[in-house]
């Protein structure tokens, strides 16, 4: 139950930053944000049962984040090396705040959201810890950043080799 609505809870509020300050994101925006909801809250009990589930989700929502980010940014009227940079520190400290929201939800509820277990085949409730609290945030910050920085490198040169080419065409014009 509580899955379920935080899913619909970062949908509604994803949508509501899109109508309320007219930032009018596409559909590609929306689907990461559906997958986010899905593979973040709905399938969350994944975690324990395939090890490596987060650290995929740790290398590919960054990217996802930054493509919504990049969109919000590219509105600026900034150069592209700075949209690029702001969206890199952007992504950079959502991880960080992520990984201290694990933390405090780990402290308060023991959700077992820090470190990587999987379930014993005793039972359901018993869980094995594959890797401790410190090693998996510090793997997770690392994957975030790894993300990060390719999806802001692929950005930038994606979009200086498009000006070079309107240039060039421009100047043929």
């Amino acid at each position: 139950f509580i899955r379920s609505l935080s899913a619909i809870g970062l949908l509604i509020s994803f949508y509501l930053v899109d109508h309320l300050f007219q930032v009018k994101f596409h559909r590609r925006h929306y689907l990461f944000i559906i997958f986010m909801a899905l593979a973040g809250f709905i399938l969350s009990p994944l975690y324990f049962i395939y090890p490596n589930y987060d650290k995929i989700l740790h290398l590919v929502m960054p990217a996802m984040f930054g493509s919504i980010v990049f969109y919000m940014a590219s509105k600026l009227k900034l150069e592209l090396k700075w949209k690029v940079f702001f969206t890199f520190f952007v992504i950079l400290g959502v991880t960080g705040l992520f990984e201290l929201g694990e933390y405090y939800l780990d402290v308060l509820f023991d959700l077992k959201l820090q470190g990587v277990y999987i379930r014993d085949i005793s039972g359901i409730e018993r869980l094995n810890i594959l890797q401790d609290r410190i090693d998996d945030t510090m793997i997770d910050m690392a994957l975030g950043l790894l993300a990060a920085a390719v999806y802001v490198w692929s950005v930038y040169f994606i979009k200086k080799k498009k000006m070079k080419i309107e240039r060039k065409n421009n100047f043929k014009k």
